[in-house]
């Protein structure tokens, strides 16, 4: 079964994610200039950075990802690990089910408001998702891939190098492809269905991480 991502879900990120870069824009540009005179606490430089996501073990599993940009734009990569995800688990598996390796890796642009690579920021993004489960009752195993898109809005709170921030995502998980195949000594794949697990996407993230 081939799922079409729906085009009004695609145009309706996309009106989202601009009314946020909007917005904040705006709030940007309202902001008075530095006194003069100050300038013992100006935001330091910022080239990027690198976090972990430990809130992931709750919601679609732990990620690790690398960010870099300028003073308010940054792009960024990360993957994610998705099986001890808690969320991921009672939406994927059912009675028997276990997940063998299954994984994301996505990509994602940020608008930071401030300066520094900290406080208020939107951004979009996509993650590519890889699943398979497997049935050691029926003696099969389920590949699926989803492509999800998203867009977020979060808060970065900055320690010197180092910082914490909680984010905000919302998306669409659509799947790309499914496959069911027997393990060994199985031959029930034929009568078995893989699930179109299609469907809206939302989480949250706590990221811990360091500046460079």
């Amino acid at each position: 079964m081939t799922y079409k991502p729906h085009r009004s879900l695609v145009l309706g990120f996309t009106f989202l994610v601009f009314g946020l870069v909007v917005a904040a824009r705006t709030a940007s540009a309202a902001d008075p200039p530095p006194a003069a005179g100050l300038q013992g606490g100006a935001t330091p430089e910022r080239h990027g950075s690198a976090y972990v996501d430990p809130l992931g073990f709750l919601m679609f599993g732990p990620r690790i990802g690398v960010d870099a940009g300028g003073a308010h734009l940054t792009g960024g990569v990360y993957g994610r690990w998705f099986d001890p995800g808690l969320l991921g688990r009672s939406l994927f598996l059912t009675d028997g089910d276990k997940f063998a390796f299954s994984y994301g890796v996505g990509a994602r642009g940020r608008y930071f408001v401030g300066d520094g690579h900290s406080g208020l920021h939107v951004g979009a993004g996509a993650e590519y998702l890889r699943t398979r489960v497997e049935n050691d009752t029926t003696l099969t195993a389920v590949t699926s891939q989803y492509l999800v898109p998203y867009a977020e809005v979060g808060y970065r709170l900055a320690f010197e190098r180092f910082y914490a921030g909680a984010t905000a995502a919302l998306g669409y998980a659509a799947r790309l492809s499914g496959r069911v195949e027997n393990l060994p000594g199985g031959n029930n794949a034929g009568s078995t269905e893989a699930k179109n697990e299609s469907s809206p996407y939302g989480q949250a993230g706590l990221e811990l991480g360091v500046f460079f």
